[in-house]
């Protein structure tokens, strides 16, 4: 017997010790785990910005397959937040900074476990993304100082997890990084059709290029595209009521050169603005076909496909070639991009 008291007196006084060895556990913490991963920023970004996908690679369901989680209809950007609950406790995560491709961070909430903040940074290096995923707390409560104490440290205790976290995190976005670049080199085309058209209105940037500088055409694009977008933004006008697009005024093979406006083709009256230029292409018949895939990748195919048809049914181009850009390339995926090509003909 009194060595069972001897016994129990050693424990008392270990228990004892350990809870005043937890209880003078500092109250802040901070600790981050780093990894290169081998995807573009874009796409690891994209996996951790959206609440829903933690489900694809957070380690926390590996530790306790009991969470269940709950969203909003929105699970990414400023401001969203979803909860969970399990047999181990229940929280719930706020997005309180995003910003695209560099940074995150979260108010996390776990109820009687405390508070904390969660953050990253992505960093594009050679070869991939740095990712730094850390957390940081404050007034971090008695129940949770006895847990770190016990794990010999707040980073010992969860480090661990966050460095499994950002191994499956890399799998899940070389995978898809993969995907991706076979989607964006992918193209395809609809039949070519003829059809009547009628008279466009149009408003757009003109511009000069060689058509061996697809850079320089690109840079165009880009810097014209947004500025007439802002324009009809000004102007009130709704989805539906335009459509971006580019007409080519001259496209000359021997000397290499092309003039094209960039802009935008018109459903309703909107007079052009300083250094726009305003063209109206009449009503008549046309040859066209729909191209999937990225800016640039499939032109050659689709605008091949066109001029088969056009010699096969005896026809002759009467007019400036067109393009219309019918879908938003950042809500699709890069095969599914649609680019609606014109010919008029007579």
């Amino acid at each position: 017997m009194k060595i069972l008291k001897y016994v129990l007196l050693f424990l008392v006084i270990v228990a004892l010790a350990l809870g005043i060895y937890a209880y003078f556990q500092p109250s802040e913490y901070e600790f981050s785990r780093t990894r290169v991963l081998k995807a573009p920023a874009e796409i690891v970004y994209a996996n951790v910005d959206d609440y829903k996908l933690w489900e694809t690679w957070g380690p926390w369901h590996e530790q306790d397959p009991s969470i269940v989680a709950t969203y909003n209809e929105k699970t990414k950007g400023p401001g969203v937040s979803y909860s969970w609950t399990s047999d181990q406790g229940d929280g719930k995560a706020t997005r309180v900074e995003a910003v695209p491709y560099e940074s995150l961070s979260d108010d996390l909430d776990f109820g009687g476990m405390g508070k904390a903040t969660a953050f990253w940074k992505f960093n594009p290096v050679e070869g991939g993304t740095e990712v730094t995923w850390g957390m940081r707390a404050d007034n971090t409560p008695y129940i949770m100082k006895f847990f770190s104490a016990i794990s010999g440290g707040y980073e010992n205790m969860m480090g661990p997890m966050y460095e499994r976290g950002l191994e499956k995190l890399d799998s899940i976005s070389q995978i898809q990084a993969a995907e991706y670049a076979e989607m964006m080199n992918a193209s395809s085309h609809s039949e070519v059709s003829k059809k009547p058209m009628d008279t466009q209105k149009f408003i757009g940037y003109a511009h000069s290029a060689k058509i061996a500088d697809s850079d320089g055409m690109k840079n165009i694009f880009e810097t014209s595209m947004p500025k007439a977008g802002m324009y009809a933004a000004e102007k009130g006008l709704e989805a539906g009521e335009y459509v971006p697009g580019a007409i080519y005024t001259k496209w000359d093979e021997e000397k290499g050169e092309t003039d094209f406006i960039v802009g935008l083709f018109l459903m309703k009256d909107v007079a052009a603005a300083d250094g726009m230029e305003s063209v109206k292409l009449p009503k008549g018949d046309v040859v066209m076909v729909s191209k999937f895939g990225n800016y640039g990748v499939g032109d050659d195919e689709a605008h091949g496909a066109i001029a088969s048809y056009i010699a096969e049914n005896k026809l002759t181009i009467n007019g400036p070639i067109y393009t219309m850009f019918v879908n938003d390339p950042t809500t699709v995926k890069p095969n599914e991009i649609q680019t609606d090509i014109y010919y008029p003909v007579k």
